[in-house]
């Protein structure tokens, strides 16, 4: 496997992942990674979404722990320090603050909520209202996000399909104008593997599924392949097969990052 890395893992302080950190560690040096990168979940403002994500006065510890376990593995495996950090209109200033505070080695940006008050979730379970408003205004959101200038790669890309409802016909032509936000700003995309696990999907597929995957190569967008791990048995989750379908549509290189640089490397 040509992959290196994963970069999408998170810790028990988002409250909905298990395991130490040094576990994801020796997992990652067990499957032949080079590198990592643990990327939690940003806090919000005034406590919202707290059931999911760290709180604001751990950020410290959650950079500290980072940065120990970087330390400990130096030589065996490089470990990035990334937040997953949550596209929420009207907290943008509180985002900008947040990331100027820390020394990140990337950012990933996430749609999580589709509303200012993080109320309505971009994937409400077993949706029976308008799916195709909700995929509108998810891709609006990710558009926005893609202007915001404060993430380096987009995460889990079509997650909205989690509603229990797959994007159809109807939303070809917001997923290209959305994928091509993303190219006109110069960001990476991430295929996420957690989709082969997430059983509320009708077809078990990365996000995005493979044909936007397609696009996104035809449309020059730098890729990287994660996991989106919430236990060290997650990294890796089908990494051999999004390599093989990466291939055959002509991809020949992925990124990692540094520093918030963008570095590319040979698939």
């Amino acid at each position: 496997m040509s992959i290196i890395g994963d970069y999408h893992m998170h810790t028990p302080r988002c409250k909905h992942a298990d395991g130490p950190l040094e576990a994801y560690a020796e997992q990652a040096i067990h499957l032949g990674l080079r590198e990592i990168g643990f990327s939690d979940h940003s806090p919000l403002p005034n406590g919202m979404g707290a059931n999911v994500r760290m709180d604001e006065d751990e950020l410290d510890d959650y950079v500290a722990d980072v940065l120990k376990v970087r330390e400990a593995y130096w030589g065996d495996l490089a470990v990035r320090l990334g937040i997953e950090l949550d596209f929420v209109e009207g907290v943008e200033e509180f985002n900008a603050k947040l990331l100027a505070a820390y020394p990140w080695d990337y950012v990933i940006g996430s749609v999580h909520y589709l509303d200012p008050d993080c109320c309505f979730p971009s994937w409400p379970r077993k949706y029976t209202g308008d799916v195709h408003a909700l995929y509108a205004k998810y891709f609006e959101q990710i558009r926005k996000m893609a202007r915001s200038g404060q993430i380096d790669i987009v995460a889990h890309f079509d997650v909205a399909k989690r509603c229990g409802t797959p994007h159809g016909p109807a939303e070809a032509d917001d997923i290209t104008a959305t994928l091509q936000e993303i190219a006109r700003c110069g960001l990476t995309m991430e295929v996420n593997t957690s989709g082969y696990r997430h059983s509320d999907l009708l077809h078990r597929e990365p996000y995005p599924g493979l044909p936007t995957v397609k696009q996104a190569v035809e449309l020059n967008i730098p890729l990287m392949v994660n996991s989106d791990a919430h236990t060290p048995t997650h990294l890796c989750t089908q990494f051999a097969v999004v390599e093989a379908q990466l291939r055959s549509f002509g991809c020949r290189s992925l990124v990692r990052f540094e520093g918030r640089r963008r570095i590319t490397y040979p698939l």
